[in-house]
């Protein structure tokens, strides 16, 4: 019987910078994954008509529309229960209509941590408008490149990996990907290194609503965040 085996990464396949760019991976056997790859590649070289995939979800096709789905899911959440929260970590957020979803969702009541390592044209911290967003960014010995987004989702956290940043470029005229993590080992990974990220009083710069950058107030002990995640894994 054939086995096939499939890698799925936030980015970057470069052999030059694949030592100062930090990406997460995923490697798997599972049928549906393979099934789906193996879909998307006949897309990309014109031998099959896009469809809708077990697993992936993928950009220009509805990766916004199901992004806003998630989002609007978490406003719901929080008229019911009170608990709305959204944490997401990417290079840039530059697309309008994303931005627009996310102060919708801020008005709504939805807690949002945005970890934005590069262009943010989202404004936090604005009166009955982002006062419920906060943006930092890192930027240390390693270039941050990977994506991920978490949803509350009433409790029960779901757990994305993309390519795809909150762009216009990638939601609308690149073939990017999103994927859900479902193993509970994997998600508290992933979990943990969100956290690692949020606790750094090191490298940390957090976005005020004057759009200026601030180092974050370094108070008890040191946090690298880079540092700690090289401790972890290595």
């Amino acid at each position: 019987r054939i086995r096939r085996y499939v890698h799925l990464s936030t980015g970057n396949y470069n052999e030059t910078t694949a030592r100062i760019y930090t990406d997460l991976g995923y490697f798997t056997a599972n049928d549906d994954f393979a099934r789906d790859i193996s879909d998307v590649f006949n897309v990309i070289t014109g031998y099959s008509l896009p469809q809708r995939w077990k697993r992936i979800i993928s950009s220009p096709y509805d990766l916004r529309q199901y992004f806003f789905e998630l989002i609007d899911k978490e406003i719901e959440f929080q008229r019911k229960y009170k608990n709305g929260f959204i944490s997401a970590k990417m290079n840039s957020l530059e697309d309008t209509m994303m931005i627009d979803k996310l102060y919708e969702a801020s008005q709504a009541g939805v807690t949002i941590q945005l970890i934005v390592r590069g262009i943010c044209c989202l404004i936090p911290g604005l009166a009955k408008k982002s006062e419920q967003i906060s943006i930092t960014s890192i930027v240390g010995r390693f270039l941050e490149h990977s994506r991920i987004y978490l949803f509350n989702n009433n409790g029960n956290h779901r757990i994305f990996l993309s390519s795809a940043d909150w762009m216009s470029r990638n939601l609308d005229r690149r073939i990017e990907l999103l994927f859900e993590i479902y193993k509970t080992d994997l998600k508290e990974k992933l979990e943990q290194i969100l956290n690692i990220y949020h606790k750094d009083n090191q490298k940390t710069r957090i976005l005020g609503p004057d759009q200026v950058y601030q180092p974050v107030k370094a108070e008890g002990q040191r946090f690298d965040a880079q540092q700690q995640l090289i401790q972890l894994y290595q």
